[in-house]
């Protein structure tokens, strides 16, 4: 076990002040058909809180969008998995449909297990 492991779980209580309710959608069992040439993918929708931000273009060292955010997760919510680039969150709006936000980079900061992710994500 690593100290940061013990000292540093700093994601639930920020989240837990700052956070909102979205939908994290996970793509799994991707299974290609090669005689239709179709592929089925099974999704698992769970509501987490998590802090959405604006992202400086250059902060992470890449170049992003303009309109690319920051999302704060606590990995305690879904169970410590490896967030891809497959999944996605639906982000609520008032008077709206959900926005769909493509996870572009995924960054987990890290012990023996995450303590926080921090996902780079795009409005579509």
């Amino acid at each position: 076990m690593s100290k940061v492991d013990d000292v540093f779980d700093f994601a639930d209580e920020l989240i837990d002040e700052w956070g909102h309710f979205v939908t994290f959608v996970r793509k799994e069992n991707s299974v290609y058909d090669p005689e239709t040439g179709a592929t089925t993918e099974t999704e698992t929708r769970q509501q987490v809180k998590v802090v959405i931000s604006k992202l400086d273009i250059s902060e992470f060292g890449g170049l992003y969008q303009a309109n690319d955010v920051k999302i704060i997760l606590d990995p305690v919510q879904v169970d410590y998995i490896y967030i891809t680039e497959q999944d996605y969150f639906l982000v609520p709006r008032e008077n709206a449909d959900d926005e769909y936000m493509k996870v572009i980079e995924p960054v987990t900061y890290r012990g023996d297990r995450p303590v926080c992710y921090v996902i780079i994500a795009r409005p579509q």
